[in-house]
């Protein structure tokens, strides 16, 4: 591992002291990607030590299993690992995750992915959504300055469901039955971007104006300016919220107004679904995992190592 790529990673595990940092690092520069990847685990738990069950502070040692520490804790007196209580919790084959998570990195299929670590193609679909769970929560708190808002649609897909309700089996791909775009046949989803690049996403069951404002009203600054196209339920956030709104009718040929647009979230739509293209249709409940993936594609850019992506999933706590 290059040291340039260490020193990002030790940002993202949190604050370390001397003696972590150093520990981490001499763990990294061994032979072997199980021994590198308990290192991670051991060192991100060092980082801010808790019980994985009621999140106590108050723990202490208990020995070792399958080659990681255990811990005890004083106040529910169960015993727990670095693991317990994030999506990695239970997994096995540790000495392959660095292998999938640099799948993850690569944005094979799973078929791929199954190949190149040498799993079964069930287990390669489990991995992929326990290494993504983190991504999905991965949002920015706020966007400022100038933020574009717009919807983008994806036909549902019932895709792997043992039964079908409402609808008959379609071909791989298909076609909406009915005209233009809507909840009942599409997924759709809300994506906001301002000029910083910062990006959140949200997947609307339906376009009235209260699913909008719950969406937006969370994450949009106060002093935001917001631009948008012509749909009335941005409008009407925008006054409730006492913002500057610009509304371009693209159905008019408005494009812009002076410089402002909405290109750059556009551009980010038109990149998703380029993205998405090769795995030929996610199931509409998996939706959240790949809108999270391509985020923290989109965020980490060439610094998106298989460290940084396994780090991220030992990260996130599972909601329960």
């Amino acid at each position: 591992m290059k040291a340039k790529d260490f020193e990002v990673l030790v940002e993202q595990l949190g604050e370390l002291s001397t003696v972590q940092r150093d520990a981490l690092l001499a763990a990294l520069q061994s032979k072997g990607s199980t021994d590198e990847v308990i290192a991670l685990i051991e060192t991100r738990f060092a980082a801010a030590p808790c019980c994985g069950h009621c999140k106590s502070e108050r723990i202490g040692t208990w020995g070792h299993a399958s080659g990681s520490r255990r811990y005890k804790c004083k106040a529910c007196k169960r015993t727990f690992n670095a693991l317990t209580g994030t999506p990695l919790a239970q997994l096995h084959l540790r000495g392959k995750w660095l292998a999938y998570a640099q799948a993850i990195v690569d944005r094979v299929s799973l078929r791929v992915a199954a190949e190149r670590c040498d799993i079964d193609l069930t287990t390669a679909f489990r991995w992929r959504h326990r290494f993504l769970e983190a991504a999905q929560e991965e949002k920015p708190g706020s966007v400022t300055g100038i933020v574009e808002a717009d919807e983008t649609f994806i036909l549902k897909s019932a895709k792997g469901s043992r039964k079908l309700v409402g609808r008959k089996p379609r071909k791989r791909g298909g076609k909406a039955k009915k005209p233009g775009l809507s909840t009942e046949e599409h997924d759709c989803i809300l994506m906001v971007r301002d000029r910083h690049g910062q990006t959140t996403d949200a997947i609307l069951p339906d376009l009235e104006g209260r699913t909008f404002k719950a969406a937006l009203e969370p994450v949009v600054a106060k002093d935001a300016l917001l631009v948008s196209d012509g749909r009335a339920a941005y409008g009407q956030f925008a006054d409730g919220a006492g913002l500057l709104h610009i509304s371009l009718n693209a159905s008019a040929g408005e494009r812009t107004y002076g410089s402002y647009h909405i290109q750059n979230v556009n551009a980010y739509q038109s990149r998703f679904k380029g993205w998405m293209r090769p795995f030929n249709g996610v199931a509409s409940a998996h939706l959240p995992s790949y809108l999270g993936w391509h985020r923290m594609k989109d965020r980490e850019g060439q610094s998106l190592t298989p460290q940084r992506c396994l780090a991220a999933a030992m990260a996130a706590t599972l909601h329960h």
